[in-house]
């Protein structure tokens, strides 16, 4: 039998919410004999589950984050350049991104190398954790327009509180602040469970000879690592897994979006209007002010996984299918001047000449990247254990060298102090 393993993990995900929520509500309907029957504890992820779905967090209430994030679309925003927030008609600036794979972003921070950064979560790279992540949409007036406070209160007011309340703490009764972490950390929970990573595209499973990709896919997988120098901004592994990014953060060059209804939201919401220009990672606090005008423009390399399925691209969505990706990253000054002209990357400073037949075959490779590619359960159970093997035997040579390492240290010291240095 055949079965799409993670569309079917994020239906039964549903399910589960559904009913958790059910349950709790019934529990909480069971007449007191005496004091109150304590709310249940429920597992954080099932909590985060509830907490992404619910529509009453928002200000006005309407919006979770399964509005902008959708199972269904990869937890992307599939067809938006810029997601609507909470108030009607009221949009950002910027494209949402996919939610899957998010939890293996590395952390931010400067390359040792050269003069630069890597990691962090959104588009600027100004979150370390996916609680900080999950706070961001919550807290802003662009999306779910709340303060702490009034997240707080709506919290509180959930069928779901005591469940919230009896896995986080009494302290949520009276501090706004831990009722809002708690929230975050229940989402965070959730975004590490195996449906926002499933490690189901046709790739995976071609990776360990499991399927064969066809003959053109072969070949934009060439291309890929080859002539069309995707592997510069887009390799980068985990446990073994490739997660199709190195999270470096650059300015590629892309054009304005001229479609993107920021430009002409009012002023309270856009006060440049249709001057505004984002600057990316040069916003990132992180940074000095020296360095924030060096990072002016510069945005992070997202993860490819799914891409397919999260049109329109870049960040600003400027770009509506793979193939206008494709052609702009040919000929990169052929769609016009860039957004921003300061620190632009050295990176497709010449055109790739890449064919029709190339392009085509580049294409037909990152479509392999979408997880949910529908095999036999024992090959999908295959995969499974082979992964497994993998990230063990990975961590164990790790544990070895870190071994050596610190005896090699060890009689490096010895040796300096039987020599008086």
């Amino acid at each position: 039998m055949k079965i799409k393993h993670f569309w079917q993990a994020v239906r039964a995900s549903k399910r589960t919410s559904r009913k958790a929520l059910l349950s709790i509500a019934a529990m909480m309907a069971l007449p007191a004999i005496g004091a109150q029957a304590p709310a249940p504890a429920m597992p954080k992820e099932v909590l985060g589950n509830i907490l992404f779905n619910d529509l009453t967090l928002s200000n006005p209430v309407g919006q979770s984050c399964a509005s902008c994030h959708k199972p269904e679309g990869a937890f992307a925003d599939p067809g938006m350049a810029a997601s609507e927030g909470a108030i009607k008609g009221v949009f950002g600036n910027r494209n949402t991104p996919t939610l899957l794979y998010a939890s293996m972003t590395i952390p931010f921070e400067e390359l040792s190398y050269e003069k630069g950064w890597q990691g962090g979560l959104f588009w600027d790279g100004r979150a370390n954790t996916l609680q900080e992540q999950a706070l961001g949409p919550l807290l802003n007036p662009i999306e779910m327009n709340n303060t702490v406070e009034g997240l707080a209160k709506k919290l509180r007011a959930t069928s779901y509180y005591g469940s919230l309340k009896a896995v986080y703490g009494e302290a949520l009764d009276t501090s706004d602040q831990a009722a809002v972490d708690a929230a975050a950390d229940a989402l965070a929970v959730f975004q590490q469970t195996e449906q926002f990573q499933p490690f189901t595209s046709k790739f995976d499973y071609a990776e360990f000879d499991l399927v064969e990709l066809t003959q053109q896919e072969f070949e934009g997988h060439h291309i890929f690592q080859g002539k069309g120098m995707c592997i510069d901004c887009h390799s980068g592994r985990f446990d073994g897994d490739d997660l199709f990014s190195s999270f470096r953060h650059h300015n590629i060059r892309v054009p304005v979006n001229p479609e993107l209804a920021f430009y002409t939201q009012p002023k309270s919401v856009n006060p440049e209007g249709k001057a505004f220009i984002d600057i990316g990672l040069g916003l990132n606090t992180r940074l000095t002010a020296e360095d924030q005008k060096l990072a002016r423009g510069l945005f992070r390399s997202p993860s490819l996984r799914n891409i397919a399925l999260t049109p329109p691209y870049m960040h600003n969505g400027v770009f509506k299918t793979l193939e206008e990706v494709i052609d702009f990253y040919n000929d990169i000054d052929s769609k016009g001047p860039p957004e921003l002209s300061e620190n632009m990357s050295s990176l497709l400073s010449t055109p790739l000449e890449l064919t029709e037949q190339e392009k085509a075959a580049l294409i037909a490779f990152l479509k392999t990247l979408t997880d949910g590619y529908e095999v036999p359960a024992e090959t999908y159970r295959t995969l499974k254990a082979k992964r497994k093997e993998r990230a063990e035997l990975l961590a164990a040579q790790e544990a070895e060298y870190l071994k050596a390492e610190q005896e090699r240290l060890k009689a490096e010291e010895a040796r300096l102090k039987a020599s008086g240095g």
